[in-house]
């Protein structure tokens, strides 16, 4: 009877951000589509209030809309290109000279910084069984500037030449140039990412009573230097196909490590294609026990068919570098006592759809629900805590920018079974209406009889933009 509570909280956002409504004419709009802005919400009059009917009627609108506007025509040049470079110089080209750069360029990252042996033995009567862990220690410095040139695609195979960047050359289906390059410019900090083992090889020896084993193992530190700006770029006869642009900014590092606890971080990155679209993820920000927070927009030709915003007060991280986060002893048991407060995420569509959620104190919200699980079969008990849990959140559905919600988000207790002479309860994201028809479970709301013409168009969309790099989609 235990529920997974984080898929339920996932799993309540996903769906909700696919509703829409339709607007009232007389309603006055606010510039509210922005989705870092926060709605001030108020509810409905009675002629405002839009039953589920016409809710269900106006998603539909909107969800055929948003997929008229992204058809898989328009990434029909892009999936062409992708194809023949798969296909032309994939694993039956030549990649070796690439390889043997690459090698070298590693090994000119990699530093020796000593030898280190760990050792552990077991006795077991007149048996003794020595371990010995002998370690090589590398830090490995992975810096842009290290790998750098030029390959050129030639008769079947790459061609290197010295350069100050790098450049992948080579040629499309019609012959035109194409040259896949990257720069980097601005400070470079260094930073700590993780610790790996590789290991080399193993000896065994007996000694009368004592097995000694000997295994030596390369242990690299890897830290890499990330620059401010990082561009990537992808030409075609001259012209740009893709460009992405990330730009890093880092403080409060300390002998190169980030700390969560003191570390900042703030970072940019846009995907602008040749088609007319553009992908802009922007303000990625964490101040250390402060604040962060995300953006994101999808447009096509300057118009916005998507944006997300999502941010959040944190306190209490712990003195933890990011580089212990991959270690395998590391006990995530840390983060217990982080707290999230004024947690916010907002969804645009098209200017047509918005849905937002805040969530006061993340860490009580969750508590509340583990204590409802815990009391799954005592139903005074478990309704309290859904309710002190309803109480911190606030899921709201608008549309055509405008502040008047049409429906909002709760947990909603339901018997889900009775054994034993028990009743057991669970909770369930449910959407009540302002037109006096109370509410509606998820699954009763999103049918597949009501939205089948929206099914069969994204399944048919979907299958297309599979179509555009050859694969093929199970349903």
């Amino acid at each position: 009877m235990k529920k997974n509570y984080l898929k339920l909280i996932v799993g309540m956002m996903a769906a909700i951000m696919c509703v829409g409504f339709a607007s009232c004419d007389k309603e006055k709009k606010e510039d509210l589509t922005n989705t870092e802005t926060p709605i001030d919400p108020v509810d409905p009059t009675k002629g405002q209030a839009m039953s589920p009917e016409d809710q269900k009627e106006t998603l539909e609108q909107v969800a055929k809309e948003f997929m008229s506007m992204t058809p898989a025509s328009d990434f029909d040049d892009i999936a062409d290109l992708y194809n023949y470079i798969n296909d032309y110089y994939g694993d039956d080209y030549d990649w070796d000279e690439v390889e043997d750069w690459a090698d070298d360029a590693f090994e000119v990252s990699r530093e020796f910084i000593g030898s280190s042996t760990d050792t552990e033995t077991y006795t077991y009567g007149s048996y003794i069984y020595k371990y010995n862990y002998i370690n090589s220690n590398y830090k490995v410095l992975i810096l842009a500037s290290n790998f750098t040139g030029h390959f050129t695609a030639s008769n079947g195979r790459w061609k290197y030449s010295k350069a100050s960047d790098l450049q992948f050359i080579f040629k499309d289906q019609q012959g035109r140039q194409c040259i896949l390059k990257l720069e980097t410019s601005g400070s470079v900090k260094k930073v700590h990412l993780l610790d790996d083992k590789d290991w080399k090889d193993y000896t065994w020896e007996n000694n009368g009573y004592t097995y000694i084993s000997n295994e030596y193992i390369d242990r690299n530190q890897y830290t890499i230097g990330i620059p401010e700006r990082i561009v990537v770029t992808l030409t075609q006869g001259g012209e740009t196909v893709v460009k992405t642009t990330v730009t890093v900014n880092l403080s409060g590092i300390s002998s190169e490590e980030f700390n969560l606890s003191k570390s900042s971080l703030s970072l940019s990155a846009v995907i602008e294609l040749n088609n007319g679209y553009k992908f802009n993820l922007s303000n990625v920000t964490y101040s250390a026990n402060s604040k962060a927070s995300v953006s994101f927009a999808m447009t096509k030709n300057s118009a916005t068919l998507l944006s997300i915003a999502a941010s959040g007060d944190v306190s209490n991280m712990p003195s933890v570098d990011f580089s212990d986060i991959a270690n395998d002893d590391f006990d995530d048991d840390d983060f217990e006592n982080v707290k999230g407060k004024n947690a916010f995420a907002k969804v645009d569509v098209m200017g047509k759809l918005q849905v937002q959620g805040t969530l006061s104190d993340v860490r009580k919200y969750a508590d509340y629900l583990e204590q409802a699980d815990d009391y799954d079969d005592d139903e005074k008990n478990f309704k309290s805590y859904i309710n002190q849990a309803n109480d911190l959140a606030d899921v709201s559905l608008f549309y055509n920018g405008t502040n008047v919600r049409q429906a909002t988000v709760r947990l909603e207790p339901f018997i889900d079974e009775q054994w034993g002479g028990r009743t057991y309860w669970e909770a369930e994201p449910v959407i009540y209406f302002f037109d006096g028809s109370s509410y509606s479970s998820f699954e009763a709301f999103f049918n597949e009889k009501d939205f089948r013409s929206v099914i069969d168009t994204f399944k048919k969309l979907a299958n297309r933009y599979a179509d555009l790099v050859g694969e093929d989609i199970d349903w």
